[in-house]
């Protein structure tokens, strides 16, 4: 039995597979620091027979923290990127250390799901775009300010503009303040995502597919120009296809 994650800067998220993804359990990440205390996670762990734990991270101490405690119940550890581990895509960039492993998960998943040309948007605390052709080769991304950067900014070094909750709209031209603000947040996002896809397509001369991950995905799918699909579990579904390429490893 397997415990897989997508350990984010803002976000964790867990599931077991076994050999399907059951149930996913979601951590702020500032919780996973004590994660060793946290009562949600203990019984979860304690109450599974769990042979392996594989995860994408971009926070190495939350991860090191995760791996001591289960090393200690005997779990073999994996993050995705670990050379004992082979990778099922090329990655045609000049630095492949410096890709995280959560966008490497999400292309791994896109080629296995939909074998064909993919850009992945994640709108995580940074929203990332990733390329991948359709013979399986990750050609690189783009990094931008995520969403909730972007909100808490605004709120942290300006006087009077609150923290808001942002929602879908078809309004343009806000009446009021917290109006306004979720106006050029949305439809900034809109414009960028319209144009940085425009750009990829244009400079590359290829369709994608384009699929969308991330708390806030899905509130951006049918106002872009370009027809998209969501996939909330693509980082997971990432790790699943790690787990699958290594076999031998994982004595499957």
């Amino acid at each position: 039995m397997f415990l897989i994650a997508d350990i984010g800067n803002t976000h964790c998220k867990f599931s077991i597979y076994n050999p399907k993804i059951k149930k996913i359990y979601n951590f702020r990440t500032f919780q996973t620091k004590f994660i060793n205390k946290n009562k949600k996670f203990l019984n979860l762990i304690n109450k599974l027979n769990i042979s392996y734990f594989v995860a994408t991270s971009v926070v190495p101490k939350v991860y090191k923290l995760l791996k001591k405690m289960l090393k200690k119940k005997h779990v073999i550890c994996f993050e995705i990127l670990d050379k004992k581990l082979h990778n099922p895509i090329k990655i045609n960039v000049k630095q492949p250390k410096q890709v995280g492993s959560d966008r490497i998960a999400n292309v791994i998943a896109a080629n296995n799901s939909y074998n064909t040309n993919c850009v992945v948007v994640d709108f995580g605390t940074a929203t990332t775009f990733d390329i991948l052709n359709k013979g399986g080769v990750y050609e690189g991304g783009l990094i931008t300010p995520g969403l909730r950067l972007s909100l808490i900014t605004l709120n942290s070094l300006t006087a009077q503009l609150p923290l808001i909750k942002l929602k879908k709209t078809s309004q343009i031209i806000g009446k009021d303040t917290i109006s306004a603000m979720n106006s050029g947040i949305y439809w900034g996002y809109v414009s960028m995502i319209n144009g940085i896809l425009e750009k990829i397509i244009t400079s590359t001369k290829k369709k994608y597919k384009v699929i969308l991950t991330g708390g806030l995905s899905s509130i951006f799918a049918n106002s872009l120009k370009y027809k998209s699909i969501v996939n909330k579990n693509i980082t997971l579904w990432g790790v699943v296809g790690v787990i699958n390429y290594n076999k031998k490893i994982f004595n499957l």
